[in-house]
């Protein structure tokens, strides 16, 4: 298939055109950074399955009373408790993508206003998109794996089995009490064993959440804005809490506030969950740009991720450049390493001056302590309070 026209990817009015090249940024998240990766193990196919061991306790024995001797070896051999195996298997399978660009002709792309740079800022855009891709895979991957998704309302509905959240809506915004009772029931069912960190010996487990949802957490009443403010300050004015950016990840009563602000929202419609994409296409002087979604800013629900590193892993495939007898192959990264490549074509490309850049993202979500891992949904409050100007 021949290339688009290049007049049709980039501005080539040069006689017009001044100036650099300017750039508009993507928001990026912060769970595939979190998100623990593992090699997929070769020669095993794409579906599989994982054993869980779980607790148990033991049955019958128990204490009994040592009895004056008789001869008979009567102290020797008690009633034993017996600990038997409790064990859970869990299946899952891998799933793959390919991220291509458009083609770009070097025959054409003489005629582009600043060539070198609109190439740059495309790479960029491109390279964006493979890390969104990963990061809304891996945000979805937890939300399916995590063993407990709450909606919070009075009775805090929940799934725990399941990997759908409730069908019922959230009636009310996040607060401390809440993360309070779920810090209790995490290291209750041992989830402070293994933590992403700890603090003078107690468990720190990451809130994933907006920044939105931050700052009701920590503007929600006086003692915790108070607790904020002298968090850090042995450390000296230059450390302190209040003085650094907003933006930066801080512990408060057992969980690091981790600031993502691409969490997923979404509306409750018809007695369904409807996600709000973060960005959609709008277009533009050439082509479709990205913008963030205006029902994405006023969906009524968010999530908050309660993290932790043992809930799933992403397990990638080693690339193999050969299976042996003379094989041979390019060898290409599953992780979403970006290639230029430039194929040859008798047809549509016979002088090797048409590519496109691309990207295979290859991945399989083992699941392995689900029970430590909480999705809350809570209710939004997107409306700004205005406060009345004085009367001149």
């Amino acid at each position: 298939m021949p290339a688009d026209p290049l007049d049709q990817e980039f501005i080539s009015d040069a006689s017009r055109i001044q100036g650099k090249i300017e750039r508009i940024a993507r928001e990026e998240g912060r769970v595939s950074a979190l998100m623990r990766k593992e090699v997929l193990p070769e020669g095993i196919g794409f579906n599989f399955s994982t054993v869980i061991v779980k607790r148990s306790n033991g049955t019958g024995g128990g204490w009994q009373a040592v009895s004056t001797p008789d001869g008979s070896g009567n102290n020797c051999v008690p009633t034993p408790t017996v600990v038997a195996n409790a064990q859970t298997q869990l299946t899952y399978s891998a799933a793959q993508t390919r991220i291509d660009s458009v083609d770009v002709c070097f025959s054409d792309l003489r005629a582009a206003y600043n060539a070198t740079e609109q190439i740059a800022a495309m790479r960029e855009n491109f390279i964006g998109n493979v890390v969104d891709t990963w990061e809304n895979r891996d945000k979805a991957m937890f939300f399916e794996k995590a063993g407990h998704k709450i909606v919070f309302n009075g009775s805090l509905s929940e799934t725990t089995a399941g990997t759908t959240m409730p069908a019922t809506r959230a009636t009310s915004t996040i607060n401390q009490g809440l993360l309070d009772r779920l810090y209790i029931r995490i290291t209750q069912d041992g989830g402070g064993k293994e933590p992403y960190a700890k603090r003078q010996g107690a468990a720190i487990i990451p809130a994933i959440m907006s920044m939105e949802a931050n700052e009701r957490l920590t503007n929600g009443a006086t003692d915790i804005q108070d607790n904020f403010r002298w968090a850090e300050s042995g450390k000296g004015a230059e450390g302190a809490t209040l003085l650094q950016s907003w933006n930066i990840d801080r512990t408060y009563r057992g969980f690091m506030h981790v600031i993502d602000n691409k969490m997923p929202r979404f509306d409750f419609v018809n007695g369904a969950w409807v996600e709000r994409p973060f960005y959609i296409s709008q277009a533009t002087t050439l082509g479709d740009e990205a913008i963030v979604n205006p029902a994405y800013e006023s969906a009524e629900f968010e999530d908050l991720y309660l993290w932790h590193p043992d809930v799933v892993c992403r397990q990638v495939p080693t690339p193999k450049g050969s299976f042996g007898s003379g094989t041979s192959a390019k060898t290409v990264s599953f992780n979403g390493d970006v290639v230029w490549l430039n194929i040859a074509n008798k047809e549509t490309n016979p002088y090797n001056d048409i590519g496109f850049y691309s990207a295979r993202l290859y991945a399989a979500y083992k699941p392995k302590k689900p029970q430590y891992g909480y999705v809350v949904r809570f209710k939004r409050c997107p409306n700004v309070v205005t406060t009345s100007c004085p009367a001149y």
